[in-house]
């Protein structure tokens, strides 16, 4: 008994004692969590995995390659700020416009921007605007199908005339503008989100076989590192 009592006695006094633990204050900040501060200096984005458009058609470099004879410069249409424009005949007998994109605005590393421009291009449905009729994107290659003007930019009618061509007259004009007007308002109105063309200018305006005007490079301006400005009244040449 007494064994047991002086080891109790022992075991109290042992707890009964404050042990003598040299303890760090906590930080200044205790609600802040240790990695939040990484977070905000660099935030970590997922990017959404962006799928094939079905409303358009997927072409390879060997059907367009077959259509514009190589990109042979007798089916040069033009030249603006993303490429060159190419006229393609296919086996159907179908004409349609090629845009061959420039490497240097669109790198080949930037294919799944590529897919999610086309896809918000097939999306655009107005009767002034350009339709994207497909698209090809392989071997590094990203390039456009629009549907094709036989008479060409407003651009030619204005400054590139021959001698077979007649000069616009001034309902023509007005139809034009009017036209290139309602495309703009449906971009910047009737699409959501808008869309800010940025590239506005005569090339960009092509007209059909009634002289309709249906605006062209719609929706490329994420790529266009200084477009032009330009004001409607000028591209009519009034």
């Amino acid at each position: 008994m007494k064994s047991i009592q002086s080891a109790s006695s022992v075991d109290i006094k042992t707890f009964d004692t404050p042990a003598s633990i040299n303890l760090r204050p906590p930080p200044v900040d205790r609600h802040k969590s240790f990695d939040e501060e990484d977070f905000s200096k660099k935030p970590f984005v997922v990017k959404k995995a962006v799928a094939a458009p079905k409303n358009v058609a997927s072409y390879s470099i060997a059907d367009l390659q077959m259509a514009t004879g190589s990109f042979s410069v007798e089916n040069l249409l033009g030249e603006g700020s993303f490429g060159r424009f190419y006229r393609a005949q296919f086996d159907d007998g179908k004409v349609l416009a090629v845009k061959k994109i420039n490497s240097s605005v669109l790198p080949s590393e930037l294919s799944d921007d590529f897919i999610e421009v086309v896809s918000n291009i097939s999306e655009l449905h107005h009767t002034n605007v350009t339709k994207l009729v497909g698209y090809c994107s392989e071997h590094g290659q990203h390039l456009l199908v629009y549907e094709f003007h036989k008479n060409g930019s407003l651009h030619e009618f204005l400054h590139l005339s021959d001698e077979y061509s007649k000069p616009l007259i001034w309902n023509s004009r007005v139809k034009i503008a009017l036209g290139t007007a309602r495309a703009l308002e449906y971009l910047h109105e009737g699409c959501s989100p808008s869309i800010v063309h940025k590239n506005i200018k005569s090339e960009n305006i092509l007209l059909d076989a009634e002289l309709n005007p249906h605006l062209s490079d719609s929706g490329l301006a994420t790529f266009i590192p200084n477009a032009d400005q330009g004001f409607l009244v000028q591209l009519i040449g009034c």
